[in-house]
């Protein structure tokens, strides 16, 4: 019997982990043969000359509790049941346990197009993994489809690794993805500060004061495309298919106005050798589906999270949440929270209401927002929880 059960060894749950792991008998699963989770393969410049080394921090936070907590990686989880404990059933085993902590992370979403089965066709994430992790090239010359935070942050780590970019452009039309081109401008303008261009820089600068602007300035994006952060963007071009016989060879894009459609039936190719699908990331949460758990539906967190409140608490006694199945954020909030829910655990409120200041600073000052409305979302969030535990 385990006092506490870690699903996922991701930032937050190594992070709950080496607050627990002094005073509890601690196990955590994981399903990849690794600890890090998404930690792994992220490596980006938060600003000049302060690096994020993903790779390392993992390594760091699993050298800190590793000889502490029982860690079972390669390992699924397959059912969980609930009376006066926990009794959690896997792949390799069954574990039981009084309290449970889930922080299984995300999910890379995608989206379907003519030639997305041939070979040399991935997720920005596969790329990020293989690329910083594995020390494999995915290619030599990329396209990457899809525009938001995590395919930009991404399309920059390839570039560290001298690994070419050739465009960064919008998905086709689908009932599963409809980027229009404001949406991509929209999401520069949320990256203004990672060194962009002076186009977006300008238009970062102004569009807060004048958000009306935002039209003209998707009007007057050159169709070309421009330069920013070192990639070449466009979002006025859409593809329409990638092209290859036995792998991939090329992309077809058309150009598109202001509002997304098509300006002529023209159409011109790109070459490259590999293509990353990105529609960003979606929470994780199936295993708190195991128990019946309440979930909600807030576009701003990602999609359907488990309900909980800002304590990383869940309508079960004694089971917890944090990191991404929370809602789409940093790594280094889902650290935080990790921390938050294992001080809940410990019944350390004082540390829980630190933990609350410092979650909240970091989701104000994070470089990078996967979701402009990520703060009213957690509002919501709360509100649901209390209406529901009346």
């Amino acid at each position: 019997m385990f006092d506490t059960i870690i699903i996922g060894s991701g930032p937050a749950g190594l992070s709950a982990a080496g607050i627990l792991k002094d005073g509890q008998n601690v196990l955590i699963i994981d399903e990849y043969y690794h600890p890090g989770g998404r930690l792994l393969g992220q490596l980006y410049e938060e600003e000049k000359d302060v690096w994020w080394n993903g790779q390392e921090i993992a390594d760091s936070l699993f050298g800190d509790v590793k000889e502490a907590v029982a860690f079972r990686p390669s390992t699924s989880v397959i059912n969980i049941e609930k009376d006066a404990h926990f009794t959690i059933h896997t792949t390799r085993g069954t574990f039981e346990s009084y309290n449970v902590i889930v922080a299984t992370g995300a999910r890379e979403k995608s989206f379907p197009l003519p030639g997305w089965d041939l070979p040399g066709v991935m997720t920005v994430g596969a790329a990020q993994v293989l690329t910083n992790f594995q020390r494999v090239a995915p290619g030599d010359r990329g396209v990457i489809i899809g525009m938001n935070p995590l395919s930009l942050v991404i399309a920059l780590e390839l570039g560290y690794a001298d690994i070419e970019v050739a465009k960064i452009c919008l998905p086709p039309d689908n009932p599963l993805n409809e980027q229009s081109p404001m949406d991509a401008f929209e999401t520069l303008l949320s990256l203004g500060g990672l060194a962009p261009s002076k186009f977006i820089a300008s238009a970062s600068r102004f569009g807060a004061k004048l958000p009306a602007s935002h039209k003209a300035a998707v009007k007057l994006f050159p169709k070309s495309g421009v330069n920013a952060m070192g990639l070449p963007i466009s979002i006025r071009e859409k593809v329409t298919r990638i092209n290859g016989q036995e792998q991939v060879e090329s992309i077809t894009v058309q150009q598109v106005d202001s509002k997304g459609r098509t300006l002529s039936k023209k159409s011109r190719t790109i070459p490259c050798d590999f293509v990353c699908i990105s529609d960003g990331l979606a929470p994780l949460s199936e295993i708190c589906s195991l128990l019946n758990m309440k979930h909600v539906y807030i576009e701003s967190l990602g999609g359907y999270v488990p309900l909980h409140d800002s304590r990383m608490r869940t309508e079960i006694e004694n089971l917890y949440v944090a990191g991404n199945i929370t809602g789409i954020e940093n790594a280094k909030v889902a650290m935080l929270q990790g921390e938050l829910a294992a001080s809940q655990i410990l019944g350390d409120e004082a540390n829980s209401r630190t933990l609350l200041g410092k979650i909240n600073h970091e989701r104000h000052y994070a470089k990078v927002k996967f979701h402009p409305e990520l703060t009213r979302g957690k509002e919501q969030l709360e509100s649901l929880w209390y209406e529901y535990m009346k």
